[in-house]
């Protein structure tokens, strides 16, 4: 009888060990916060070195998750498929993007949301998805390897472009063109008290040009007045020709009628003279009756 109260504590011990050790685990593993969570998907098109499961997820800086599983997509083994486990009081939008970035030196990885507006709709699971799907972004390292990446192969490509430009043929014409631009510069230099003369030429030239320029300014105007002087008799021109052809002309055209006239009857004169030489003495006699008369 008495080994029976101490065998009731040992058991309740036990029960009491059993216990808190299940309570332990499950705050291990799914936490007693009290939280509830919302499960979505990212496919990253990038390594996911250094992210493990129940690595952090956080909203511009704010933890509010964490990583649930990592995996690699079936169809695609270039794609890695995360599943975010997200408090539910956190609104997703469909303007939010995951990226992938490092804590301090460490280089631990976790999930960054960042770009979730209320401009953008509410997140929520299409059809044919399992979870909504949250789009993801490129991380700075993968930028950052894809800059060196295109980085070296500009450099390749400028490597290349030198070895061209160096070629033997390019080194000689080169050269050639280095020498003649040394003659250049000894002829230059031989020159140069012709150029010092052309400079002088060109700076009275230039002091002159106001001068010449008023000359031909004066030019100019005597031509305007010669052109407007010639007009101006073009038109006195038209009013004589006008004057000519309304009053001189019938005058003119009435004086040679009158003098073909004078003409026609010294015509006739003549031939009277001719035939009878005695009408200068005896004048013109009347000419007989006729019959009758």
């Amino acid at each position: 009888m008495e080994n029976n109260p101490h065998y009731l504590r040992v058991g309740l011990f036990v029960i009491a060990f059993i216990a808190i050790f299940i309570v332990f685990c499950l705050w291990l593993t799914i936490g007693l916060s009290g939280k509830t969570y919302n499960t979505y998907t990212v496919y990253m098109e990038e390594s996911v070195s250094g992210l493990s499961a129940k690595a952090p997820v956080k909203y511009n800086g704010v933890e509010v998750g964490y990583v649930s599983g990592i995996s690699l997509y079936p169809k695609n083994p270039k794609l890695v498929t995360l599943k975010l486990d997200i408090d539910s009081r956190v609104k997703v939008f469909t303007t939010t993007k995951a990226v992938l970035e490092a804590q301090g030196l460490t280089g631990i990885a976790y999930v960054e949301l960042k770009g979730g507006t209320s401009r953008g709709d509410e997140l929520t699971r299409k059809k044919g998805q399992k979870y909504p799907v949250i789009k993801s972004a490129p991380s700075l390292m993968f930028r950052l390897d894809n800059a060196l990446d295109d980085l070296t192969h500009n450099l390749n490509g400028i490597s290349a472009g030198i070895k061209t430009v160096l070629s033997p043929e390019n080194t000689k014409a080169l050269q050639q063109t280095i020498h003649n631009f040394k003659d250049m510069s000894y002829d230059l230099q031989r020159n140069t008290a012709k150029l010092d003369v052309i400079v002088d030429n060109a700076a009275q030239a230039s002091k002159q040009l106001p001068r010449v320029m008023n000359s031909v300014e004066s030019s100019a105007k005597s031509v305007q007045n010669i052109a407007s002087q010639l007009s101006s008799a073009s038109t006195q021109a038209d009013a004589t020709m006008q004057h000519i052809n309304n009053q001189v002309l019938p005058q003119v055209q009435s004086s040679v009628s009158d003098f073909q006239e004078t003409m026609a009857n010294l015509k006739s004169f003549s031939q009277e003279l001719d035939q009878n030489p005695s009408i200068v003495v005896r004048g013109k006699q009347p000419s007989l009756p006729g019959p009758g008369e």
